[in-house]
């Protein structure tokens, strides 16, 4: 492993990095992302180099595709997903965290043909809860909704 490294850091430096717009890229993401798309079958595929950068930008991308979307966010979600979900002109709804009986409740207020997406995490990264999975997909695919985990 040391041998390696060592052989990694000749050949490609070594620092503090930072994201691909300030560093740029290099080989070994693109060959990445070529791998990811053809395992999945897609043209291509994009890695994040974190998972803030990962919930924000994904989120921000889904809800300006989809027409009119409402988002369902869950109370204790990460800044990360707040950021994503507040970046866009979607309306937004939160429900109490992890009570899905609230999340009916939102859902059944929105017309079934609406684009709805429900957001949560599945352990929480602030206090380690764990969320109630099933239940939340259940509950989301009876209203015709959306899951984001």
């Amino acid at each position: 492993v040391a041998a390696a490294m060592h052989r990694a850091v000749a050949e490609y430096g070594a620092g503090s990095g930072g994201s691909r717009n300030i560093g740029g890229t290099h080989a070994h993401y693109a060959a990445l992302e070529s791998s990811l798309a053809e395992w999945h079958g897609k043209e291509a595929a994009l890695v994040f180099p974190t998972g803030y950068g990962s919930n924000d930008a994904t989120l921000q991308c889904l809800l300006r595709l989809l027409p009119d979307p409402i988002v369902l966010s869950d109370e204790l979600n990460h800044a990360s997903i707040i950021n994503g979900i507040c970046s866009t002109k979607a309306e937004r709804r939160v429900f109490r965290h992890n009570d899905v009986d609230h999340l009916e409740e939102i859902l059944a207020g929105q017309p079934l043909d609406r684009p709805k997406i429900v957001v949560f995490e599945s352990v929480y990264s602030m206090d380690g809860d764990v969320a109630p999975i099933e239940r939340i997909v259940k509950v989301a695919h009876e209203y015709n909704a959306l899951t984001f985990l």
